[in-house]
């Protein structure tokens, strides 16, 4: 295929796609938090359970703390306005985040602002450390929080990997033409099938618990014991491969954004993308809202709870093309803007910007 160059404006198009993309799964396990679930008791509920565990659970959710590593380097990267230091602006910055997660917190308990902004400060140092020192970090790190099986430890791990690959320029490699994409994307798929199968064989033959901390340390029947501890042996996997298969989700897109079909179907996700903090935190007043005034806390289905999500993610990236005609930025994208450079930003565009569907990857 024959591709032309790109500006440092489509480039930035590729961070606006991943995240688009990982904000899509990040619902369909957020919502646990959120809503009173059934175990699941028919067949449909039960291979929706094992579809989330397999294909979304420490997936997407990796994906989304590798790009605010990228994110941390990428702002850094940048000049800063003439009279202000870009540390103090990223230092301002976390702070904002930090006060908008504990806002957000309040009513997600799972939710990730506020430890990646408290972790967004404690990892500053680590931007002026050669790239090499922070790869290294980032994977024996994550090595050691997957092994002791602990979602919640791979976070630090994950970031410091993003911060590591704007360090190694990735995104510019993309742009230019991953080398290797194609080897990237078998060995990941490879890799991605073997571990899914180990997931399988693992796996416990019946259903298990929405939340299975909930039963830790319970007095169960030796065959429900052995279920549960099947089911956490499952998910200490799927929390080790995670990263396997993030990368083969992230290399099959780029694989797809080279054609130009598949380019124009993805198109809606930058918006989407481009609004990732907006619409992080309007899933969860959405879904409250929706579980108040629907079910009003009685225990719902996988399979209702599934639909609730696909709807809310369909109509969230129709908003969001249809507001970033209108708007240079999100609302609380504006905000944390207009609070991190202490001035007012203006968020209405002067002009229509010309839409730009060729964001391909070139190579």
């Amino acid at each position: 295929m024959n591709y032309q160059p790109v500006s440092k404006q489509d480039r930035m198009k590729f961070l606006d796609l991943f995240r688009g993309f990982s904000l899509i799964g990040l619902p369909f396990v957020n919502i646990l938090a959120l809503w009173v679930m059934l175990k699941p008791d028919t067949r449909v509920d039960f291979w929706i359970q094992r579809a989330l565990y397999f294909l979304v659970e420490a997936r997407f959710y990796d994906i989304f703390c590798f790009l605010f590593g990228l994110g941390f380097y990428l702002f850094l990267s940048r000049s800063a306005p003439k009279g202000q230091t870009k540390l103090f602006l990223y230092i301002r910055r976390m702070l904002i985040l930090l006060a908008l997660g504990y806002i957000h917190q309040q009513y997600q308990s799972g939710e990730a602002l506020f430890l990646y902004a408290i972790i967004g400060l404690v990892v500053i140092p680590l931007y002026w450390a050669p790239r090499t020192v922070n790869l290294v970090l980032g994977v024996v790190g994550f090595s050691a929080a997957a092994a002791i099986g602990v979602k919640m430890l791979t976070i630090p791990f994950l970031i410091i990997l993003g911060l590591s690959a704007g360090q190694y320029q990735l995104m510019e490699k993309i742009q230019k033409g991953l080398p290797y994409l194609g080897r990237i994307w078998f060995i990941s798929f490879i890799a991605s099938t073997v571990g899914i199968g180990i997931m399988w064989w693992v796996a416990p033959p019946d259903a298990m618990s929405p939340f299975l901390y909930e039963v830790i340390g319970a007095s169960l029947p030796v065959a429900e014991q052995a279920n549960m501890d099947a089911a956490f042996r499952l998910e200490h996997i799927g929390v080790a491969i995670g990263p396997v298969v993030s990368i083969f989700y992230l290399s099959t897109l780029l694989r797809l954004n080279q054609n130009m079909t598949f380019s124009k179907m993805l198109s809606p996700l930058h918006a989407f993308g481009r609004m990732a903090l907006t619409n992080y935190v309007a899933q969860t007043i959405i879904l409250l809202v929706v579980y108040q005034l629907i079910f009003a806390d009685a225990a719902v289905s996988y399979m209702v709870s599934t639909l609730v999500c696909i709807g809310m993610v369909i109509l969230q990236v129709i908003a969001s093309n249809l507001w970033m005609r209108w708007f240079q930025y999100g609302p609380l994208e504006w905000v944390w803007r207009c609070g991190t450079y202490l001035s007012f930003i203006p968020i209405r565009k002067k002009h229509s910007e010309p839409r730009v569907h060729d964001t391909r990857a070139r190579g």
